[in-house]
Order: structure tokens, then sequence, then C-alpha cells
């Protein structure tokens, strides 16, 4: 059920004849109110659903605040998940999120944008926890989807996590870093990492510093406020409502995706696959997106890495993600 919804011209439309429109909408989802914001060049071209990662987190104000421009390609819809964001309300701070519940709202999404743009099948792409979440609605509904995007492809987030514990203190000794050094080796890693205040502010400050967070070059969180605080299509308290979103969804989500494996919890996807990963992402690792894909079983898939890098290729190497969307993704789409 569509609530609102808010048009206006999309700015910085170079290569294109003519301008598009940035649509924003707020629509109910499983009893909810929950906002997306389309892209489109009014060009007729497939969907494509952006899942964020987080959880909690919406990937709409730093993917502008970087130029990146998927409506080149698709309609693309950033919908802001369940509790956070455009979809937060303070009513869900006091009942926790479920699995279930955001693959519900996912499929509910995809129908919705099915109907709306008159389109059999829409292509999804995960980032990050969007990639646990999208191959759990790809497995459950494969016959909404044209393909499976997964970026920063998560397989195990302890067994990723354990990598990340030891690229920290394996880089530290070899830059002879003796304040990480102390740092990584004073913090405790085990099956409660997550839980770990202590061990996840060490984590976020040296895989930043060392190449391995949200960006290669590094991603500080000043950076992040400014990107989100400047994000013109988002009101200032659903602005605000991201940190509070969150928090509350990794509340709801941590443990589970901390102790499950979507390995064994998506053993086949019947649909095309495709995964693109950065060589130097220790968010989930290479080794885990690897594992992820070999393991699949699914009618085609194909993995492209990333070797400059880490957590984003949409954001680091914007030309080449571009490039396999035109080549290899939209290129073996048929209407």
């Amino acid at each position: 059920m569509l609530l609102e919804s808010f048009e206006k011209p999309l700015n910085n439309i170079s290569e294109q004849n003519g301008r598009g429109t940035i649509t924003k909408e707020y629509i109910e989802i499983n009893g909810v109110r929950q906002g997306l914001i389309i892209e489109s060049l009014n060009q007729g071209n497939p969907l494509l659903l952006f899942l964020h990662g987080g959880p909690g987190f919406p990937a709409y104000p730093v993917i502008k605040a970087h130029g990146v421009r998927l409506e080149q390609f698709f309609d693309v819809c950033y919908w802001d998940q369940r509790g956070t964001g455009m979809s937060y309300y303070d009513k869900e701070s006091n009942e926790p999120l479920s699995v279930e519940q955001l693959v519900g709202d996912t499929i509910q999404v995809v129908n919705y944008l099915r109907e709306k743009y008159a389109q059999d099948k829409v292509f999804l792409l995960g980032h990050s926890w969007g990639s646990y979440l999208g191959s759990l609605a790809a497995h459950k509904n494969p016959d909404l989807f044209h393909a499976y995007i997964g970026v920063g492809q998560v397989g195990s987030a302890k067994e990723s996590e354990h990598e990340t514990y030891n690229f920290i203190l394996k880089t530290a000794t070899n830059k002879n870093d003796k304040r990480a050094m102390k740092q990584i080796k004073n913090v405790t890693f085990d099956e409660n990492y997550y839980k770990n205040h202590s061990y996840g502010a060490v984590r976020a400050k040296f895989t930043n510093k060392y190449g391995g967070g949200f960006k290669r070059s590094g991603y500080s969180n000043l950076e992040n406020l400014r990107h989100i605080f400047s994000c013109p299509n988002y009101t200032f308290k659903e602005r605000v409502n991201i940190f509070r979103g969150s928090f509350s969804s990794y509340q709801s989500l941590g443990h589970v995706m901390a102790t499950t494996d979507l390995v064994e919890l998506v053993p086949t996807l019947d649909l095309p696959v495709f995964i693109l990963q950065g060589q130097h992402d220790y968010q989930t690792t290479l080794t885990q997106a690897k594992r992820f894909y070999e393991s699949i079983k699914a009618p085609y898939k194909k993995m492209f890495t990333f070797e400059n890098s880490s957590h984003t290729p949409f954001i680091e190497e914007t030309e080449r993600f571009y490039k396999i969307m035109q080549d290899e993704v939209v290129g073996n789409y048929v209407i």
C-alpha cells in the first residue's frame, strides 16, 4: 500500500538526454510504514533492489556522497530496511527484529516494485549484511529475480572475524606497530566477539587504519557523519534515525549473523549468481566470499575480485564495477 510519494528531477546526468527522476515513497510493508528512494532515467531499464548492510545502516547517503550512479543501468530502489532511517519508528526499539521479518519485507518490496513498474522480475543486490538477507530471499523465491548480486558477501561471520583478528595482529607485527599489537592482544576474541565492545572498537580502528575497513583508503566516523547529514533526500529526523536504527538493529540481529553460517543456510540458488568482492575486505573476507561462491549450486555463477578494493568496490573501483554491471549482469538480461 502506497502511503506517500514525492518526486523530483534527477540531476547531474551528462551522458543521457533529458532528466531522470528521484521518487521517495513511504509504503506499508507487512503492517509497518517503510521508506524507499527510486532513481530512474525513465528509459524502462530493468529494476534493481539494493539491500543495504549494517544491519540497520542505509546505503543511499553514502552511495550518493561518492557519486555512484547505478541508475545508468537500472531503475534502482534503495530501501531502508525495517527499523532504520526512513523506516524507523520508536515502537521498533522495544520490539526486536527478526531475519524472518526482514526476508518477508524484502519479498513484499519486490512485489510492490514488480507491480508498480509492470516487470516480472528484478535484480537483487545485497551488500554486506544485505548479502545475508538477499541470499535468503533469493533462495526462498528465486522466481522473482533475474539474478542475485552479492557484494561484500557473507559466509561464516565468525570465521571471517577470526581472519580479521589475525590480519590486524599480523599487520601490526609486520609494521612493528607496538601500540596496535598491545591493543589487539589485550582484547579477547572468542565466540562472543560480537558482544565485546572493546574488541569491536579495536577492530574498527585498525581495519580502517590498515586498509581493510569500509574503504581501503580509510573512512572516518566524521566523514560518514558528514555524508549522512548532507544527504538531500533525507529529513533531519531520518538522518538521526539511521544511527538509532543501526544500534537497535544490531541489538536484534547481531547474534544471528555472528553465529550462523550462510553456506549451510543457502546451499542452492536457482538463478544466476554474481559475487563481487574486494581483495582487501576484512569486514566480510574474501576467503568467506569465495567459500560461499564455491559451495553454492546455481545454474550460472561468476565471481569477480577487485584487487584495489576493500568492502565497497562500487565506490573504490567504480568504473570496473559499472563495466561488470553493464557487460556481465545487464548484458545477459533479456526482456
